[in-house]
């Protein structure tokens, strides 16, 4: 049988986050003012002392002008990736559980993340996302809420959204059992994009980078 990639070692995102701030020759300050954190936010992130919610790791992904795959990403392209399961990279905060699918193919244009949520969880508030492309969406457990550009979808386990994502959109769980979904991100470029590109003129949305 042939194998692709099995992902089971020690995920630090705080490790990535450092590299990357590193290898760019950006102090914490820097970056802290550019994702409008804190800097102790960002040495407690470094640290693994504390876990970065989903508003949080959209605002460092947008400050560096990368995807937010790229914090689940394994270091090595391959063109065949295998993931067992509780072998994958998560991250956890305040009820949210993101879990990274893979993201290391050559010019893959799609992220896939495994989201649970906890009752009353959700993407951060009410702070909206936008970015290029489009959202998928399949409700595996529970039910949660989906508002894009102003409007609300109710989706229910087994039900499937797909929408164009540079309509501003959330997404919560605002009921009292755990809701799980799979959320495939998908860019049409696999290069980044810039910045510029995406709704700025707004403060109240964040970016997912391109």
């Amino acid at each position: 049988m042939r194998a692709g990639i099995y992902m089971e070692k020690n995920f630090s995102l705080g490790d990535k986050l450092r590299q990357l701030r590193s290898e760019r020759n950006i102090s914490q300050r820097d970056l802290a003012r550019m994702a409008d954190l804190s800097p102790n936010s960002i040495s407690l992130i470094e640290r693994d002392e504390t876990s970065p919610s989903v508003a949080t790791l959209q605002s460092l992904a947008t400050a560096l002008n990368i995807r937010m795959s790229y914090f689940f990403e394994d270091e090595s392209p391959t063109s065949v990736l295998h993931l067992k399961s509780g072998s994958r990279p998560k991250i956890e905060n305040n009820g949210v559980v993101i879990e990274g699918m893979g993201k290391t193919l050559p010019s893959q244009e799609l992220e896939p993340f495994s989201i649970t949520l906890a009752p009353k969880a959700g993407s951060g508030g009410e702070r909206q996302v936008v970015h290029s492309g489009h959202e998928f969406v399949y409700c595996l457990l529970g039910k949660i809420e989906y508002v894009i550009d102003g409007e609300v979808y109710l989706i229910e386990q087994g039900d499937i959204l797909i929408f164009e994502a540079t309509l501003p959109h959330l997404w919560r769980n605002p009921f009292d059992e755990e809701a799980k979904f799979i959320l495939v991100l998908q860019t049409p470029n696999a290069s980044r994009e810039p910045i510029q590109r995406h709704f700025s003129s707004n403060p109240s949305i964040n970016h997912i980078g391109g």
